[in-house]
């Protein structure tokens, strides 16, 4: 046999047998993440859609119709947009807010605004805010929404998350108001329609919705706290909030949305492996955040070519690793959510989830929503990672519950004991007096687990407060860490020492503010 034939034998042995071992690598890594997925699903994890889905709501219960009415009658007016929103709860030194309801006019960013304006903007938005408080009596929303398009998509039908907040916005307007006004039982009931809103969502299982759920949250407890600054707020209708905020579960709803978002994110990697088109639509939401930030498209032919080969190698082999790598992400932030329920302890869940994250080299990722602000094309993209990243950007998401769950739990118990005072005429000694007239049980940090911290003070106020993120009892002290930069005197600010529930700040304390405000 001549030499030349012998080389050219040799040449296609050696692709042969790179192929045969190519092709054995590809069915050994989809067998890893098989049989992990398969381990899951031994376990009674939910990893098919109709597993994850929410339950119907009846339609005599769904208030998503008197919703969407409401918010096209908010579309259509916007004179309770940014030029008459009043937000409350401003806090104006570290542990002290000011009560907003009680200034002469409205002052922020946007300049200076007198409450006749709002009044007038309040008075022509009635019939929405009208009808955003009938889902007090029917707070379920069922929007149709079609889960199976993969969350990664970022384009889910039948939401509606800027409408959600813009409504929650507008009641709070309405309620400082009512506040300014004297008119005490209008206020409640327009708090307790933000959270009717806020509870509405609490079942449509997308951690976008989760998230502006709480941003929800956070403006009922800025409006929550002004109305306990009212001296005409009733035991009936303290009685009535303290039952909705006990309504509100941040920790099984987070839970519920993580479970769909593995199940959505499957969905979602199955058409990016099964369909150029799909994965294109990935490739084009960063290039068109690029062209919005007047960034060119500069990629050659051979930069394409480079997207091509990199879009073979990744559904062939990359994509499977990751996607393993993904799923134990996921698992780790599910079962942290899911220790929180066992033990009440964000601290512990924190720790844990950390722990695993690190173990999977997570947590030295750059986060993708990063990446798709930047100037990268898809031909220098990290095709190793692009399923994993989205663990990156959901794992900071159960600190967020975490203050959220302390939020409330300090609303739930600042309302009993408002509620005490107003039978005995002072505040107690301490929170277990409020058992069981005015609670069921104490209220819970859960940062730690125990109970919030609190005490009476010589002057008749008191101090509540939770240990904040770093898990330790300062005292109550709400000033930030050392070392530590922030110009936001919020009291969840995460670089607080403890998250003290906020006492109204002194005439002095506010025009301090106004004059030298932190930059």
């Amino acid at each position: 046999m001549k030499r030349r034939w012998k080389i050219l034998i040799a040449i296609g042995t050696a692709i042969g047998l790179a192929v045969l071992l190519s092709v054995i690598h590809h069915y050994q890594l989809r067998a890893a993440t098989e049989a992990y997925i398969a381990e899951l699903k031994a376990k009674g994890e939910p990893m098919e859609l109709a597993q994850v889905l929410p339950p119907p709501v009846p339609p005599e219960k769904n208030s998503a119709g008197v919703f969407r009415s409401a918010a096209s009658l908010i579309d259509a007016d916007q004179s309770l947009g940014y030029s008459n929103y009043v937000f409350g709860m401003k806090m104006v030194a570290a542990g002290k807010a000011m009560i907003r309801w009680q200034q002469s006019d409205i002052r922020d960013s946007y300049g200076t605004n007198s409450w006749d304006e709002v009044e007038s903007a309040v008075r022509q938005n009635m019939n929405s805010l009208t009808l955003l408080r009938q889902i007090i009596d029917k707070p379920d929303f069922d929007f149709g929404i079609n889960y199976e398009q993969g969350t990664a998509d970022l384009v889910f039908s039948n939401l509606y998350l800027i409408e959600s907040k813009g409504a929650a916005q507008r009641l709070e307007t309405a309620a400082f108001f009512d506040l300014h006004s004297g008119d005490t039982e209008s206020a409640v009931t327009n708090l307790r329609a933000i959270l009717a809103v806020a509870k509405a969502m609490g079942d449509e299982r997308l951690e976008i919705s989760e998230l502006v759920r709480m941003a929800i949250v956070r403006i009922a407890v800025s409006v929550n706290w002004e109305l306990l600054q009212s001296p005409n707020a009733t035991d009936g209708q303290l009685s009535e909030l303290e039952h909705d905020w006990a309504a509100l579960d941040f920790i099984r709803s987070d839970e519920k949305a993580l479970e769909m978002e593995r199940v959505a994110g499957e969905i979602t990697l199955a058409k990016w492996r099964g369909s150029d088109s799909e994965l294109q639509r990935y490739f084009d939401l960063g290039n068109g955040m690029r062209e919005a930030m007047g960034l060119t498209d500069d990629e050659t032919l051979w930069d394409k070519a480079r997207t091509t080969a990199k879009v073979f190698m990744w559904r062939s082999w990359w994509s499977y690793p990751d996607e393993l790598r993904s799923l134990r992400g996921c698992d780790a932030l599910i079962t942290a959510v899911r220790l929180v329920e066992t033990n009440g302890s964000f601290h512990a869940a924190l720790e844990y989830q950390n722990n695993k994250l690190d173990g999977l080299g997570i947590s030295k990722m750059d986060d993708e929503i990063s990446a798709l602000f930047s100037a990268i094309p898809s031909s220098d993209m990290n095709f190793h990672t692009m399923d994993s990243q989205s663990i990156v950007v959901l794992s900071p998401i159960i600190k967020m519950v975490m203050r959220l769950e302390a939020a409330k739990q300090s609303v739930i118990a600042a309302i009993a004991l408002k509620r005490y005072q107003l039978k005995h005429g002072n505040v107690p000694p301490d929170l277990n007096s409020l058992v069981p007239g005015f609670l069921a049980s104490v209220p819970l940090d859960p940062v730690d687990g125990q109970p919030l911290r609190y005490r009476r003070n010589a002057d008749g106020t008191f101090l509540l407060y939770s240990v904040g993120e770093n898990g330790k009892d300062d005292g109550g002290d709400p000033s930030l860490a050392k070392g530590a930069e922030s110009s936001s005197y919020y009291w969840l600010n995460p670089h607080a020492l403890d998250w003290v529930w906020p006492q109204p700040a002194t005439p002095e304390e506010i025009q301090n503010f106004y004059a030298h405000p932190p930059k």
